[in-house]
Parts: structure tokens; sequence; C-alpha cells
């Protein structure tokens, strides 16, 4: 009787095993459909007459170059192009807001040789150009200290008088207030902003498939129990329990978790043309065709662009291209970076600054705590911004 239950219990188990796969394997070729694209459509044309349109399989082909701004703000590029974290896409709007002139970035040293910190400075409020995410966060950085985290702020006092003090000996105007020190930004400002970029791009927008998160959440379950069932084989295989076939099964459970999260697809028909969009204009930061209108002064507009994309390297040759002879003549275009210890000379100055935004954002232990609720905004009519009221 005992040979019987045992001989049951091995069926069962195999019979759940089998079922499991099976299932991961459904999943698995869910996550694996190709992404569409319109097919009676150039490639990074939204359709305009509101009537549907055949699609076929999206093309692996590159789009061709485009030199219009992507219809969308480059934080959104940055999440439909590359996933990219939500530091790098608050970063990239507040580069964004630079160049257009509703802040500036000024990097000071407040002791000679210690590391720079960047100084958000406000100039205005949102206007009409702006989105509803966008006057939110011109509306906390209107308030000086607002998106600081308060043990930041503790642990490391603003001195305004002594910043504006080497404003002054630098010959450098002051236009507006001190409002933040990237360093000391909350975290839960990028988050929120990532949130709010995700939801817009997902249920606003239908340019990510609202499936996706499911899908990949489902593999990364698949790939934790196989990896649990590789090591609970490996212990019962070593102690003669089991035979170490169950191993490769813990095996191919989690590698087929794995194809699920990562090789799912992400994009609707919608989300491929903004792609198209964004990889064309990644182009054309790359290759600077002045016969498509690239000038130095445009290019100096693009680096929240060219930081969104991942194309920083790219964009401070293009910028040394079309400034030529006169490598000077690129520290005019970027009135919004102000560097105290020494005027920028050059496009890799710029860079650098780009870079270095990137490293100091919540860089320190002190400005990763949230602390208390410290101002009420406005919430308009989108759902998430009512969450602002919590910083």
């Amino acid at each position: 009787m005992e040979l019987v239950a045992t001989i049951g219990a091995m069926h069962v188990g195999v019979a759940g095993v089998g079922i499991i796969i099976l299932l991961a394997l459904i999943l698995l070729l869910v996550a694996l459909r190709p992404e569409r694209e319109y097919a009676d459509l150039p490639r990074g044309e939204f359709p305009r007459d509101g009537q549907p349109h055949p699609t076929r399989r999206a093309s692996a082909s590159e789009p061709p170059v485009r030199a219009i701004l992507p219809e969308m703000e480059p934080a959104e590029a940055a999440l439909i192009i590359r996933e990219a974290d939500a530091p790098t896409m608050l970063i990239a709007t507040l580069v964004d807001l630079a160049t257009r002139g509703f802040l500036q970035l000024v990097e000071y040293r407040y002791i000679p040789g210690s590391s720079p910190s960047i100084i958000l400075i406000y100039l205005k409020p949102g206007d009409e150009t702006c989105s509803k995410s966008e006057r939110a966060l011109l509306r906390l950085l209107a308030i000086p200290g607002a998106a600081e985290s308060p043990d930041f702020a503790r642990a490391y006092p603003f001195d305004e008088r002594r910043f504006r003090s080497a404003l002054e000996e630098a010959g450098i105007p002051f236009l507006g207030y001190a409002t933040a020190r990237v360093a000391g930004l909350r975290p839960s400002l990028s988050r929120l902003m990532g949130a709010i970029t995700a939801q817009h791009l997902e249920k606003e927008r239908g340019w990510l498939l609202s499936s996706r998160r499911t899908v990949a959440a489902l593999g990364a379950i698949e790939f934790v129990l196989g990896g649990i069932g590789m090591v609970t084989a490996g212990v019962a295989t070593l102690v003669g329990v089991i035979s170490s076939w169950w191993i490769l099964i813990g095996f191919v459970l989690a590698g087929m978790g794995t194809a699920t999260v990562f090789l799912g697809a992400e994009r609707s028909p919608d989300g491929s043309v903004a792609r198209d969009q964004v990889v064309g204009f990644r182009r054309y930061i790359a290759e600077a065709p002045v016969a498509m209108g690239a000038t130095l002064p445009r290019f100096g507009s693009l680096a929240a662009w060219a930081l969104a994309l991942d194309a920083t390297g790219e964009w401070e040759a293009s910028l040394r291209r079309l400034a030529g002879s006169s490598p000077s003549e690129v520290a005019k275009i970027f009135p919004w970076y102000v560097r105290v210890s020494a005027p920028v000379i050059n496009a890799h100055d710029v860079t650098d600054f780009l870079a270095l935004l990137l490293a100091r954002v919540h860089a320190t232990p002190e400005s990763r705590s949230e602390g208390s609720r410290l101002v009420a905004l406005e919430p308009e009519s989108n759902p998430q911004l009512e969450r602002w009221s919590s910083f």
C-alpha cells in the first residue's frame, strides 16, 4: 500500500509540474507576441482621421531621420525608448524646463575644491506650454526648500547670502531665487514624476500595453519559483531523495520567466509610432544634418532630449561639428547653465554637467528621507497630482 501511495504521489507531482510548465509556456507565448505598427502610414506618423488602420508586425529596421521634435516630453521619450528610471526622467524634465526658460541650473562649490552642488533657480511659473505635471512641479519649486528632504536641509543648511556673494564676485547676474539642491531632492518627487509619466503613456495615450505589467509580474513569479525549485531540487538530490532532472525543470521554469519579463511586447501600434519618432529624432541628434535645419543654437536647446535618449556623447560630437572653428560659440547657447567656479567654454563642459546631474540626484542618505507634509499643491484635474500634497 505504501508503494502504491508513493507512486500515486509521484504521478500527482509530475502532473502538477507539467501543468505549471504548460501554463508558463502559454504565458511566454502571450508575452512574445510581436509589436505592431500601422501598415498604411509612414513610420513615425500618428493616425489623424480617427479611423481604424490596418497593422503589421513592427519593422526591425531604423526609422527615417526626424528633424521635428517628437510629439511628447523628453521624460516620456526616455520611458518609451529605453524604460528610463524615475530619477533620469525627473532630471530630463528639469533640464527641459531650464532650456525653456523656467529654471536656471547653477553649479556651485560651497568651499573651493569641494564636491559641486547644483542649485535650482526658480525663474517663472508654468504657462500654457507646460503639461499639468510640469506646472505642478514648478508650483512645488516656487516654494524654496519644499522639494528638498527635511533631513538633508538640516544636515546641509543652505547659505543663500554666501551663494549670492559668490555669484556677484563672478559677475553672474542673479535672475531668480534658489529653491532646491539636486542632491537633496526627495525621492518621492522622482517616483511620482515617473508614475505620472507611465500612467500618461499607458492610460491616456495608450502607447504602452496595459497588460505588460501583469505579464512581467507573472514572469517574475515564474523566475522566483524556478530559482527556489532549483535550490530545493539540488538539496534533495544531494541527499538522494529525488533525481537530478528536477533541477533542470527548475532551470527551465526560471529561464521561461526571465524571457517573459524581458522579451514581452511593450508598445501598442501608437506606441510604435512614438518609438519611431524618438529613434528618428535620436538619429537627427547624432547626425546633425545641416540640410534638415541643424544649427548650433537649435542643438543647444536639445540638451534634455540628448539626456533623455542617452545620446549626450553623440550630441556633444554634433555640437563640435556645428561649431566648426569657433568652439567658444558653444558657451553662448546655454544661458540656463551657470558654473560659478569657471565659465562654460565648450560642449564637453555641458555633457559633463549633465552626467553630474544624474550622479548627484538623491546622492546623500539624508536626501532619502521624506519627512512630514510640507505643502499642498493644486491638483487640477489629474487624480495622480492629488498626491503632490503629501510631499
